[in-house]
């Protein structure tokens, strides 16, 4: 079977999005970046209380810091989007983003210089218009829309 489809500058931005998330590095940062401020927070207030100093002072910091962990990710989040799509703009050239023709048969999938065994397929990752192929040692993913996906696809994918 023959398809031709194309990936959108927005198709690709949603798989580097999803990735980005699962990122564990990227996990572990912003985690240690929301709780160094709350922690230099409660070793302030200790400092207060041992040397017997109001507390009360510290009541609009407390406030704020139990608000940091949403602001921040909040804003983290907007500012890495904006920075990836700016990035996905500027490598528009280099990357999978175009008109795309597969031919999917038994052995696999083949595009243009690339074939995806269907042994050499690790995981995929579903969203709502793609189907996310990872596969062999490669970190990036082959995006197939979801209705190209034919039940061959599906049971080499569920196996895994």
């Amino acid at each position: 079977m023959k398809e031709t489809f194309t990936v959108t500058e927005e198709d690709y931005f949603t798989y580097q999005w999803h990735l980005f998330k699962h990122n564990p590095t990227a996990k572990k940062t912003m985690l240690i970046q929301m709780i160094t401020p709350i922690a230099v927070f409660l070793a302030i207030g200790a400092y207060y209380v041992a040397t017997k100093k109001p507390v009360k002072g510290l009541l609009p910091l407390a406030v704020a810091l139990v608000l940091w962990p949403f602001l921040y990710q909040f804003f983290f989040n907007r500012s890495m989007k904006k920075k990836l799509k700016q990035l996905i703009r500027k490598m528009e050239k280099d990357l999978p983003i175009g008109k795309h023709t597969v031919l999917i048969d038994e052995k696999g999938l083949k595009d243009k210089n690339l074939f995806v065994a269907y042994d050499d397929i690790r995981y995929a990752v579903e969203n709502e218009n793609f189907v996310y192929i990872f596969y062999k040692d490669s970190t990036q993913a082959y995006l197939l829309p979801k209705e190209l996906a034919n039940d061959t696809i599906k049971s080499h994918i569920t196996a895994k």
